[in-house]
């Protein structure tokens, strides 16, 4: 039975009990893993892949989740393998090899130096230039192509969030089926995985009859892949000069809190 890992890292063991000299290996968010069978206290026995190596073990079972979408699994592993490929949040986008990473987001939607008359692309170490739809926009491309016919190709990949975010919900007024993403108020939809939760920056007023009438605002956006009880965890990048998680709050009713400026959530329609 496949499951994946729903929490930040989890110990996989030799034996289904906790001891200081069994831990065979950590797995991480969104591992994939194969469970064979329960076993004593809350641990079941499963296989997954530890340092490029199949191992047999145990882990507990409580910190498992059931798959989703073929769709937003591939949306989400593109997330959490960019957050791994920047040291978990640690690598700094104008250091070697991380500013390299940054300039692939660029080359990806067509960006060059407009200083450079050589069309050279830009890169990490730009760092007066956001890089943040840049590398949403590469998640959901390189999701799209590890798909056969996925909508995410129909993504309005930009430079800005806005842009993708206003044509999201613009393509939800007119029915587009075509569009991977419907964008909805805070209060219309409740998060789920595989979702984009948007916020507003700086000091101006950001909500989401603005998004709807406007594609030019100061917005940054999140790919949600962990649902907790009380909040989401989502992955973007330019947060702190890398590419790091971020926990937005819920209401009691289970609609993302704007207590961080959050203003629409863009619902993955697969």
């Amino acid at each position: 039975m496949k499951k994946y890992v729903d929490v930040s890292s989890l110990n996989f063991r030799s034996e289904p009990k906790v001891t200081r000299s069994n831990r065979i290996g950590v797995l991480h968010l969104g591992q994939l893993v194969d469970v064979r069978s329960d076993a004593d206290d809350n641990f079941v026995k499963a296989s997954a892949n530890i340092d490029g190596v199949k191992m047999d073990g145990f882990l507990s079972g409580n910190f498992l989740r059931d798959p989703v979408s073929d769709e937003r699994e591939a949306l989400i592993h593109q997330a959490i393998t960019e957050w791994k490929r920047f040291n978990f949040g640690l690598g700094k986008e104008h250091k070697k090899p991380y500013f390299e990473f940054v300039g692939e987001m660029w080359k990806a939607i067509g960006m060059v130096d407009r200083k450079d008359l050589d069309d050279i692309f830009l890169d990490g170490k730009d760092r007066g230039v956001p890089w943040s739809a840049a590398a949403i926009s590469f998640m959901v491309r390189n999701a799209g192509k590890a798909l056969p016919e996925s909508k995410y190709l129909d993504f309005c990949f930009a430079a800005a969030h806005s842009r993708y975010v206003h044509d999201s919900i613009v393509r939800r007024n007119k029915n587009d089926e075509t569009s991977p993403f419907w964008g909805f108020d805070l209060h219309e939809r409740r998060p789920k995985l595989g979702d984009i939760v948007c916020r507003g920056r700086g000091k101006g007023k950001l909500d989401f009859d603005i998004a709807s009438r406007k594609n030019k605002f100061s917005s940054h956006c999140d790919i949600i892949v962990r649902i907790k009880t009380d909040s989401v965890i989502a992955i973007g990048g330019n947060v702190a000069h890398s590419v790091k998680v971020t926990e937005y709050e819920k209401t009691p009713s289970g609609f993302l809190d704007d207590s961080k400026k959050a203003y629409a959530l863009l619902a993955n329609r697969h």
